[in-house]
């Protein structure tokens, strides 16, 4: 059985967060988007969404997929950070590709 939420439109919070992760949907600004992704996250939590709810929340899905969008998620990109992160973690150098907006 498949479990679910509801999220409370009613709440302040909620409308808030929802209308900055639809509003970063158009932002090219990586540290802008994490920021407000973070604010947001945080006001969630003291609202007491937290856990699994938060993690599935519809703003943090939405903030998430522009954060895959800007990065150019795919599983090779994927596989290729964690390549790189543990070379970096070693002291070593790290090449990766950069891909323009």
């Amino acid at each position: 059985m498949t479990k679910t939420a509801i999220a409370n439109g009613q709440d302040e919070t909620v409308q808030k967060a929802a209308a900055d992760a639809n509003a970063v949907q158009d932002a090219c600004n990586l540290v802008a988007v994490v920021g407000c992704f973070h604010r947001h996250l945080l006001a969630l939590h003291r609202a007491d969404v937290c856990g699994d709810d938060l993690i599935n929340h519809p703003v943090a899905i939405a903030f998430v997929s522009k954060l895959s969008s800007l990065c150019r998620m795919n599983f090779d990109r994927e596989m290729a950070a964690f390549t790189a992160i543990d070379k970096l973690q070693r002291g070593e150098d790290a090449e990766y590709e950069v891909i323009p907006l």
